[in-house]
């Protein structure tokens, strides 16, 4: 299955869903993504990978640019994650490096909480 790419922008947060498989035959569009938030540096994205199937080490070390590049340029990132992704960063080590919900909507809420 391919990967469908979604980027919703709103003024304080845009919203990255991606839905399929995030393999290596994907990278480049998913990069070209990654770029555009970064150009634009919204105050907050959320990044749903809920209807992720797959994700392959290229898809999380993209995934890892962006939580670096974006971090450094004052962005607030969250993953919205589903059991198959929270295994992949478990087993790799790197939960503690993303800030993660289970919902969209929890993702808004923490970013409400921080503003406050």
């Amino acid at each position: 299955m391919s990967l469908t790419i979604h980027l919703d922008q709103e003024e304080q947060r845009w919203t990255l869903s991606l839905q399929g498989e995030l393999d290596y035959s994907e990278c480049a569009a998913f990069r070209m993504t990654i770029d555009r938030i970064l150009k634009h540096a919204p105050p907050a994205t959320v990044v749903d990978l809920s209807e992720l199937d797959y994700l392959d080490s290229s898809g999380l070390g993209l995934l890892l640019a962006l939580s670096k590049e974006y971090t450094a340029l004052g962005g607030r990132l969250i993953l919205v994650t589903n059991e198959s992704v929270d295994n992949i960063l478990d087993l790799t080590r790197l939960s503690g490096i993303f800030s993660c919900a289970s919902t969209v909507d929890e993702a808004c809420l923490m970013l409400e909480d921080v503003d406050d």
